[in-house]
């Protein structure tokens, strides 16, 4: 038989062997390195959205200094100047500019707009985006 020696006084037989607890039965315990750390080798990763293959796949919206040059024509994004297009929520009609966003109804809009998410995102849109003026000026770049 492929016992191993146990610790105890007992002769080294297969039932004795059951008594010392030297067949594994379940999963037995976690098994640490020698740095003592567990061993995750086959462990699934829990932060995937960070990977490449994952932001390639990202459904992409528009960008900050895209939005910042929206919010200078405010009524080109007004219910009933915006063309009706059936495949978009509420007709295309009912557009929340800063989060590039189309809304069911405007009572839907109206309290998007007072949401956490809504109220950050126009603050960002409302700074003055960085220009490739600015990051040479900041590398030490003249510019004349």
């Amino acid at each position: 038989s492929s016992f191993s020696f146990c610790s105890c006084t007992c002769p080294n037989s297969e039932t004795n062997a059951l008594n010392c607890g030297l067949v594994a039965m379940g999963k037995g315990p976690k098994k640490k390195s020698k740095a003592g750390r567990l061993n995750n080798k086959g462990k699934k990763r829990s932060n995937t959205k960070g990977r490449a293959s994952a932001i390639a796949r990202k459904v992409r919206t528009k960008d900050i200094d895209q939005v910042h040059d929206d919010l200078k024509i405010p009524d080109k994004f007004k219910p009933g100047v915006l063309e009706q297009d059936e495949d978009l929520p509420g007709m295309g009609q009912f557009y929340c500019i800063p989060c590039a966003r189309y809304f069911l109804t405007p009572e839907v809009l109206v309290q998007h707009q007072r949401s956490k998410l809504h109220k950050r995102r126009l603050q960002k849109a409302k700074d003055e985006p960085h220009t490739q003026r600015d990051a040479e000026i900041a590398a030490g770049m003249t510019h004349e």
